[in-house]
């Protein structure tokens, strides 16, 4: 979202979390580190979506290595990263209550 911000209409490859995820450390990471560093990276990216103006919402990457050449907007990806991550909290908020309960 930051390169098509940054970029006019750029060419982004589309990535697939699972292969991403095994060119990573990440599920070595200890969760407390880990969440604290995708909260600031969620915080650092909403800080530059909140004050984008309506305009800014339209900018377009094409998206390819996904099968068919996809164009995609800032919205589109803005409203997929919420849908996507609602879940992972609902998530996260379990875990916390359970391990509340567990420490009664």
């Amino acid at each position: 979202m930051v390169r098509m911000l940054a970029e006019d209409t750029p060419t982004l490859r589309a990535v697939n979390p699972r292969a991403w995820i095994d060119h990573t450390n990440y599920l070595q990471l200890e969760f407390p580190a880990s969440l604290r560093a995708f909260a600031r990276q969620r915080a650092d990216l909403l800080a530059i979506l909140d004050p984008l103006p309506q305009k800014a919402w339209s900018r377009r990457a094409t998206v390819t290595g996904a099968g068919a050449v996809l164009e995609r907007t800032v919205l589109f990806y803005g409203r997929w990263l919420a849908g996507h991550e609602r879940p992972h909290v609902k998530q996260i908020a379990r875990i916390v209550a359970s391990l509340s309960l567990s420490r009664m």
